[in-house]
């Protein structure tokens, strides 16, 4: 979402809790839900980052936080006493005017702080200015129901909360615009999921009839969760005189050795290469293929992993391709491409963080104590990661680490690294 946009969407709907806390107090709060019965939560990025602690309440602390800033998604890993019960997404195309219900813990300090549904409909098939990763709502939400799911009538997930228009927004525009809600559609949702190699729950029965309010509560409650973010440590002091932070100060390691400031900005090898063939590279082993390009549209074939892909056009984050006799669309995520430059095999990045040019990654890396690479990626981000690539569980692993060593963000994450182009930075 461009920044415009983020200026009209008050992206605050987590905040239910005053401003002025206590070292054992949450300061903000917010909903999640299964998406897997080994204990992942699904939520929206702004509940759980910055936290210094994350809780899911009833069932414990929430580790493992992977975050995608960008769709205002994150995921969380509890550990469950007995499986979780996942919501199922659904597969077909969202309809405009169609029943909805939201379920959430909204005003959770103020009102009763079990959880609560709201009904409502789909207002619009996409958010401000067209963004089609989302959808407009009618279904009323308020301060703690970000990151709750909104379910169709059959209790399949259709997206998940996100944000309200704004105050400042009917101030600019003079106009009092009521009850305008945004949720994030559910597929992209299911693309970050494929992303962290999480699959989701399989839906089934989606033609079933519909289900009353109160027997579509029984269903999707059990589901979902309340999450409340507590501050980090150096948050609770209030005037706490400036000390050293030594890992600020600490130099960066050996292994880092940057270019020359004007080196690798003036190499033509910056410029990324056009995709033009490939092969399926899916986490669950298969992949759609898209009527158009767009997470909702129609699947008009399935591709196994391995099959050769010829990419005809490029489409932001898609590719229109022809593979297996069909002609149609992709995501970019989904197909290993030929032309890039990336490790043979399973090996994955720990990408630590994302800029939008050289010199801001060159400067990150420059202050890190861990060393660190940088790569052109496709979608024109440079991703930094750590210098090596690993096997799966060894990357977990490594990540999990360094984490809690504080050498990395908390919201790295590992991936394939399949929109890799080539290292342009740092080695």
């Amino acid at each position: 979402m461009s920044v415009t946009c983020r200026v009209l969407i008050a992206a605050g709907l987590s905040m239910a809790i005053a401003s002025q806390s206590f070292a054992d107090e949450p300061t903000s709060s917010g909903t999640g839900f299964a998406v897997t019965a080994d204990g992942w939560i699904l939520t929206n990025a702004h509940v759980v980052q910055d936290c210094g602690r994350i809780e899911v309440k009833g069932k414990g602390d929430a580790a493992d936080p992977r975050i995608d800033e960008t769709n205002d998604l994150a995921v969380v890993k509890i550990t469950a006493g007995e499986p979780l019960k996942p919501l199922a997404f659904r597969k077909s195309a969202t309809r405009l005017g169609e029943d909805i219900v939201a379920v959430g813990y909204p005003l959770a300090t103020l009102l009763a702080d079990s959880v609560k549904i709201t009904t409502g409909n789909v207002n619009a098939l996409a958010g401000i200015r067209n963004d089609t990763r989302y959808i407009q709502i009618s279904t009323p939400i308020q301060p703690g129901n970000s990151g709750g799911p909104v379910v169709d009538r059959n209790g399949f997930l259709l997206g998940i909360t996100s944000a309200t228009l704004s105050k400042k927004t009917a101030d600019d525009i003079g106009i009092t615009a009521q009850n305008v809600n945004f949720a994030i559609r559910a597929s992209v949702a299911e693309l970050f999921l494929q992303s962290q190699s999480l699959v989701e729950a399989a839906d089934t029965n989606e033609n079933a009839t519909a289900l009353s309010t109160a027997d579509l509560a029984d269903r999707v409650t059990p589901s979902v969760f309340q999450i409340l973010c507590y501050p980090k440590a150096d948050a609770r002091v209030a005037f706490a005189p400036e000390t050293p932070n030594s890992l600020q100060t600490q130099p960066p390691a050996n292994s880092v050795n940057l270019p020359a400031a004007d080196a690798a900005t003036a190499q033509a090898s910056l410029e990324v290469p056009r995709a033009r063939s490939g092969f399926v590279r899916h986490p669950k082993g298969i992949a759609p293929i898209k009527s158009a390009a767009d997470g909702d549209a129609k699947t008009i074939g399935e591709a196994p992993n391995g099959s050769p892909v010829e990419v005809t056009e490029l489409l932001s984050d898609w590719y229109r391709v022809t593979v297996g006799g069909f002609i149609g669309y992709m995501h970019y995520s989904w197909v290993r491409v030929n032309e890039f430059e990336e490790p043979a095999g399973d090996g994955r990045f720990v990408q630590v963080k994302s800029f939008r040019t050289l010199d801001d990654a060159r400067s990150f890396i420059k202050a890190s104590s861990v060393p660190l690479a940088a790569h052109l990626a496709a979608n024109g981000w440079i991703a930094v990661t750590l210098h090596d690539v690993y096997g799966e569980q060894e990357a977990k692993d490594l990540s999990n680490a360094l984490k809690t060593h504080g050498l990395i963000a908390k919201d790295a994450m590992v991936t394939f690294g399949n929109t890799y182009v080539r290292k342009v930075c740092c080695n």
